[in-house]
């Protein structure tokens, strides 16, 4: 009679990476939350942008390709095989936010678009519908969106190469076309991104390896 290793159930793995998007969205949540009440004291705002800039249009149509960074962000625990693989990457994300915040606090912009959203888009077509403070009104600079959009492309292999990098090169086209982001905030992110996904992506994923041998 052959005699079977036992091996990890599902529910275990479930579990794990319901564990690590909670933690990753406690600690976002903390972040992002004291970063923008602080940027919010802000009497004076930088406009770093160029004159052109200014004249971008207002595209309408990317709002959901936007948006679905959110989601795919939510979901991204999912995309892996276990909750090992998965905390790695989510520990990325947190760190390239906490490493934003003191830009987002000591480099606050103000941004230059003509349009009749006060709030930007975050305000208009989510809090502010559903009776909420916007708590995405500042937070510009670096663009996580492209941080977080870039990271996800590098890690989420499940998903074939040319389709998870068109996503992620259309995310930060929409930063600037929803009247989000400017050039800087979009330069900033993929800064971000190159000084973290070589460095603190497999820093983390060496240690969590190392954890589970």
């Amino acid at each position: 009679m052959q005699s079977h290793t036992p091996t990890t159930s599902h529910r275990p793995q479930w579990l794990g990476k319901l564990l690590v998007a909670a933690a990753y969205g406690i600690g976002f949540a903390l972040l992002w939350s004291t970063a923008h009440a602080l940027t919010d004291l802000h009497a004076q705002r930088l406009p770093l942008y160029v004159q052109w800039e200014t004249t971008v249009p207002f595209v309408a149509a990317m709002l959901p390709l936007y948006f679905s960074l959110d989601l795919f962000v939510a979901l991204a625990p999912w995309a892996f095989g276990t909750w090992r693989q998965a905390a790695p990457v989510m520990g990325t994300l947190l760190v390239q936010l906490a490493i934003a915040v003191p830009f987002f606090v000591l480099v606050p912009i103000e941004p230059g678009f003509q349009n009749d959203m006060a709030t930007g888009v975050w305000g208009a077509y989510l809090f502010e519908p559903l009776g909420l403070d916007n708590m995405s009104q500042w937070n510009h600079t670096p663009s996580l969106h492209v941080t977080y959009a870039c990271t996800l492309a590098l890690t989420v292999t499940c998903v074939p190469c040319w389709l998870r990098w068109t996503w992620a090169i259309c995310i930060c086209a929409s930063t600037m076309l929803v009247h989000e982001h400017h050039l800087i905030c979009i330069a900033g992110g993929l800064v971000l991104f190159l000084a973290t996904a070589w460095t603190v992506l497999p820093w983390l994923t060496r240690r969590f390896t190392l954890a589970a041998t």
